[in-house]
């Protein structure tokens, strides 16, 4: 069964959609690429919500959160680059 919570776009493999549950990112699940809002990209934080029979029921882009997390990591390359 499918966890409700937040996933981050993984990557894209032909038409399907890889998420890996952001608690520990070893839980992956696929879904559609149409099932994303159209302006998804890899790296994206989403939220997904599923019905009881583990359908998607919503989806919402994280955009203030993808910001965070991108922002964080490349901090931390410039941190990597200044040693």
């Amino acid at each position: 069964m499918n966890l409700p919570g937040k996933y981050t776009l993984d990557r894209f493999e032909k038409e399907m959609a890889v998420l890996l549950f952001r608690d520990d990112e070893t839980k992956e699940i696929l879904l559609s690429r149409e099932s994303l809002p159209s302006n998804a990209a890899e790296g994206d934080i989403l939220f997904v919500e599923f019905t009881q029979n583990g359908s998607v029921q919503r989806i919402n882009l994280l955009e203030e959160e993808t910001e965070a997390a991108r922002q964080k990591v490349e901090d931390l390359i410039n941190k990597l680059k200044r040693k």
